[in-house]
């Protein structure tokens, strides 16, 4: 009565630690602090102001005097070469850097197939003991196993194992040592189907390659077109403050004309309002340099020059503006050779083919032949048992065969027609890429074309401006023209020479929009990208 007791009381005991163990992994813990999300915060931005605000009269006034005082203050300044916005971007890049990842994700997941056909150990142990209720009576009984597994790429498995037991019942110790191959003879059968899984990480690795490369070319082109465009505002600026300083002078000869009593005073007020309109145009072509510096300062991510920057990027190269008379055939088989897109889909295609080829095996009956060999012992321990192996073992030879046959086989059938269409598609949209990039090449020889031909005009445009503007001048000064005349003059010489700046900066950027759509770089230096693979804790 006592051992019931004490058996019954030790299973209690055992069922309160299991639930005790059990609420104490159900505790949920509480979510991280957050700002109170009920409330919408309000803000004051005269709160904010580092200064003191100011109306807008102090503010016109200070804003001429800082406009005045441009090129007298530049502040902290940087030279900046295409080719060091290029080393920039390639180095520190964050979105670069970012997709630099997926190729060494894709290479882990490589070696993880590559490991499939890994031979693996096993071992198992165990004890038996056994107390007969009212005799008191023991026995006890243990076994082990040992064993190795090592997967075929052709299609099989071999086992080799040794399982080991002893038992003081009957005084009797066994052993065995066993080998068995288990082998696929139709569907699951060949080396080139086992394999399947890991030449398609092959092809991810590689389209995960092609994929990174596509997008550095596009973080690299976009930094080229952010320098020439940052290029082309600080010439805008530039000449919007020359137009500035043009309006000044004019002010200025009106002032000594009306003096003189040679003009009305009316030509003051027309030079007034030439200058003041002019202001805007100032203020938008500063606010247009601000925008694409902060925006070459993103791409570029360099420790020295963060988004918030103030430091003024001195752009050193400048554009060369040759005529090309290019074959337009040239470059689109260029562009079949080099565009990563194109070789993406062409790896696509493969990993059809592979599927196509799997789902038509696995339309095939499933036949396996099986065969397995075992040596068995006996004696009165473990160790005579296993000692016995040499000349006292019981050989045991076990061939079998098995076939698993689908009446119908209507799901492998799908499967293996739904493999065929996505091949289809794949072929289907090779070409329609392949039209694409022939479109695009000759849109960019037609853009490229058309630019060089608006820098000619731009040429043009400028010369007759700048000599109608001398001209109008010069009858400004013999009293023949007013102050809005010359203004307008000196208007239509800027927008010219914006004309100009702009159609050389298009022409830069056609030219990077040429090389992308051919898979290459603008440039003479190769460039080699190196994936990433950062540690991971």
């Amino acid at each position: 009565m006592k051992k019931t007791r004490y058996n019954l009381n030790f299973i209690c005991g055992s069922l309160v630690c299991v639930l005790l163990a059990g609420c104490a992994s159900s505790v949920v813990p509480d979510p991280v602090t957050a700002p109170d999300l009920n409330v919408i915060e309000a803000v004051q931005l005269s709160d904010q102001s580092i200064t003191e605000p100011v109306d807008v009269v102090q503010a016109t006034e200070q804003m001429v005097q800082d406009l005045e005082d441009a090129n007298d203050l530049p502040g902290e300044q940087i030279q900046l070469t295409l080719e060091q916005v290029r080393a920039a971007t390639l180095a520190n890049n964050l979105d670069l850097k970012v997709d630099l990842i997926n190729p060494a994700m894709s290479q882990l997941s490589l070696d993880a197939e590559r490991a499939k056909f890994e031979a693996v150990f096993s071992g198992s142990a165990s004890t038996d003991y056994t107390e007969a209720l009212g005799t008191g009576t023991v026995s006890k009984a243990w076994a082990s196993q040992v064993g190795v597994s090592k997967p075929l790429n052709t299609g099989g498995t071999v086992y080799a194992s040794l399982p080991v037991s002893d038992s003081d019942r009957g005084g009797v110790a066994s052993a065995s040592a066993s080998v068995a191959v288990i082998h696929s003879l139709l569907r699951g059968a060949g080396s080139d189907l086992n394999t399947q899984s890991i030449r398609i990480a092959a092809y991810q690795w590689q389209m995960a390659s092609a994929r990174t490369k596509l997008y550095a070319i596009a973080w690299l082109a976009d930094a080229d077109k952010a320098y020439w465009r940052l290029y082309s505002a600080h010439k805008e600026l530039a000449i919007r403050r020359e137009q500035y300083k043009l309006a000044q002078d004019q002010l200025s000869h009106a002032h000594k004309k009306v003096a003189a009593g040679d003009a009305a005073r009316i030509e003051i007020v027309r030079a007034e309002a030439g200058l003041a309109s002019r202001l805007e145009s100032v203020i938008n072509a500063e606010t247009t340099v601000d925008y694409y510096a902060r925006h070459l300062r993103r791409i570029m991510n360099r420790p020295d020059l963060p988004v918030d920057s103030t430091v003024t990027m001195t752009l050193e190269t400048e554009p060369l503006s040759l005529g090309f008379t290019l074959d337009e055939k040239a470059l689109f088989e260029q562009a079949i050779a080099n565009r990563m897109d194109r070789a993406e889909l062409e790896m696509s295609l493969e990993i059809d083919d592979l599927n196509v080829a799997y789902a038509r095996n696995a339309t095939l009956p499933d036949v396996t032949v099986s065969y397995a060999y075992a040596a068995r012992t006996q004696g009165p321990a473990a160790g005579d048992a296993l000692s016995r192996f040499s000349g006292q073992a019981y050989d045991d030879h076990v061939l079998g065969l098995s076939a698993v046959i689908p009446i119908g086989n209507r799901a492998a059938q799908a499967r293996l027609q739904r493999a065929r269409l996505s091949k289809l598609q794949g072929e289907l949209l090779r070409k329609k890429l392949q039209q694409s990039i022939r479109q695009e090449v000759a849109e960019a020889v037609n853009d490229l074309d058309r630019n060089w031909r608006r820098i000619l005009a731009a040429e043009q445009g400028v010369i007759a401006a700048e000599r109608d503007y001398l001209v109008d001048q010069n009858q400004f000064i013999l009293g023949r023209r007013n102050s809005t005349d010359v203004l307008y003059s000196a208007t239509r010489m800027g927008d010219a020479q914006l004309g100009r700046i702009r159609a050389i900066v298009d022409y830069e950027i056609a030219q990077i929009t040429l090389a992308r759509v051919t898979g290459t770089l603008l440039g003479y230096g190769r460039i080699q990208l190196e994936p990433a693979c950062p540690e991971v804790n």
